[in-house]
């Protein structure tokens, strides 16, 4: 996916889950949920650490593989509960989990458990094609419907 889509389904993601603390009375962490899913977008492609002629972290490799977000999750989890932190550190991980799952839609796909192993996809849509664009559209519209209180 293009970083604009990944920048457009984490905005999404952030609303909702902004309208949801918002809801139950937790406006400040909605909107710290929301800058931690928006700086989380893009997050697995960043800390790839680009420089000049390449990356430190080859792309789609480590970065990109779902059990070490979901470790960063837990521990964080217990770490930072309860502190002012844990809103924005939860959008920025779930943003990067939705991020994998958005790349493993294209034909591209996201390695699962080994880094530098085979990827995974279910070649869903094709970067830069309707498909794609058709993807982003129903992402959005599904966390459209979270953050007004429909459930699907």
């Amino acid at each position: 996916m293009n970083q604009f889509g990944h920048h457009i389904t984490a905005a999404a993601l952030g609303i909702a889950g902004a309208a949801i603390a918002v809801q139950s009375g937790l406006p400040v962490q909605g909107a710290l949920f929301f800058v931690g899913a928006f700086a989380g977008a893009s997050a697995p492609d960043w800390l790839e650490l680009p420089f000049p002629g390449g990356r430190v972290i080859p792309h789609r490799t480590l970065t990109h593989v779902p059990w070490i977000w979901l470790v960063a999750l837990l521990w964080v989890a217990v770490a930072l509960h309860g502190s002012w932190l844990w809103p924005v550190v939860l959008g920025f991980i779930l943003a990067s989990l939705l991020h994998l799952a958005m790349d493993s839609l294209s034909p591209m796909g996201i390695p699962l458990a080994n880094p530098g192993g085979r990827r995974y996809s279910l070649h869903l849509y094709h970067t830069g094609g309707l498909s794609e664009a058709a993807t982003i559209a129903g992402t959005v519209g599904a966390f459209a419907l979270v953050a007004i209180g429909i459930t699907v």
